[in-house]
């Protein structure tokens, strides 16, 4: 691939990290500074993918076990059970062995159940922390017995105490407050749903919230029965509202004058992750043509995952590209999603601003 291609791809890796090092600093790990979009943190979508992208970063991965160490009770872990399949944002080998680490404490021994059974060892063990290019970091000191097991070395990992609660604060938060007063439950989810979207049908909540729509259809009529959910009939669609107004005071204590906005992670997640495997430089020289039919299966690919995210996608027009027309457009959204990346989304930012996947 050009050198182009392996620079985009380097400073894709590097503000992807940045973000989700801000994300994490919002929920109480030490570190940068505080996000400032005004969207919602999905808790579980992040660690799905940091176990992927902490292998890049050891402090960053290290932060989010010592968090989840002392918040793991915070996590829904069936939706973490249901994103996983959906969105393979995951690295299974980390993935399984944090879910060991956390399952030592008698109250997150759940974590436990999460652990793929099936996972397949590589053939021979390697370095869990990676250079940007994948090459390996060295391992020094005693190994880490639990990465072990899933072929990764890196040195032991213990608590140091670090990590705090999240912040109550930050409306990007909205999710865990809201666990905090009703559990780590649908409702939470739901009403989070409602609070940042007019209305909705129970399958539009429950494809969003990655709960089955059987559960969010019943836990929805139940709610209703307070008094604070509302619902109405369009055509053969029930669709419920909450009226927001009565719900203020949830803002009182973060600093937000509104309630934040909703985006689906996963598949932004999952579209990020694919682009930085597209853009890896494996010393194949494919020619121009070849690149452009393995980025058009890729756009195939992601184009129904971006539509889900909430952020409406348009990939028609790159399939009318060819050859280098195809390469410079990819390279150019992905330039645009460097910018998205160091502002947040922020979404004030114009429209003409966003790549064509975004508009």
């Amino acid at each position: 691939m050009p050198t182009s291609f392996q620079d985009s791809r380097d400073k894709l890796l590097q503000h992807f990290l940045d973000f989700l090092w801000r994300q994490w600093t919002a929920l109480g790990v030490p570190g940068h500074e505080v996000p400032s979009g005004d969207w919602i943190i999905d808790p579980e979508a992040l660690v799905l993918i940091t176990t992927r992208m902490g292998r890049y970063d050891s402090r960053l991965l290290d932060n989010a076990i010592e968090w989840l160490s002392a918040n793991g009770r915070r996590i829904n872990l069936q939706r973490l059970k249901r994103l996983r399949p959906q969105w393979p944002t995951a690295d299974p080998g980390v993935f399984g062995a944090i879910s060991e680490i956390l399952s030592e404490q008698s109250a997150l021994r759940k974590w436990n159940t999460l652990r793929d059974t099936h996972y397949l060892l590589p053939e021979e063990p390697e370095p869990l922390f990676i250079h940007p290019d994948g090459s390996p970091l060295p391992v020094l000191g005693d190994l880490d017995e639990r990465f072990q097991k899933y072929g990764l070395l890196r040195t032991k990992w213990t608590p140091r105490g670090t990590a705090q609660t999240p912040l109550p604060n930050e409306a990007c938060n909205l999710i865990l407050a809201l666990r905090s007063l009703f559990g780590v439950n649908a409702r939470a989810e739901i009403l989070a749903w409602l609070l940042t979207h007019e209305s909705g049908h129970p399958g539009a909540i429950a494809r969003d919230t990655a709960y089955f729509p059987k559960t969010i259809q019943l836990t929805l009529n139940e709610m209703e029965e307070s008094g604070c959910l509302h619902s109405i009939r369009q055509g053969r669609e029930k669709r419920f509202r909450i009226q927001k107004e009565g719900w203020q005071h949830v803002l009182s204590g973060m600093n937000a004058l509104r309630f934040p906005r909703s985006i689906n992670w996963s598949p932004v997640y999952y579209f990020i992750s694919r682009t930085l495997d597209l853009l890896k430089d494996d010393g194949d020289p494919a020619s121009s043509h070849l690149r452009a039919i393995q980025q058009r299966g890729f756009l195939d690919e992601v184009g129904p995952a971006l539509d889900r995210s909430g952020l409406q996608s348009e990939f028609a027009a790159h399939k009318k590209l060819t050859g280098d027309q195809l390469t410079q457009a990819i390279e150019k959204d992905v330039s645009t999603v460097i910018n998205l990346l160091q502002t947040d989304f922020v979404s004030s930012a114009p429209p003409q601003s966003l790549p064509t996947f975004m508009l």
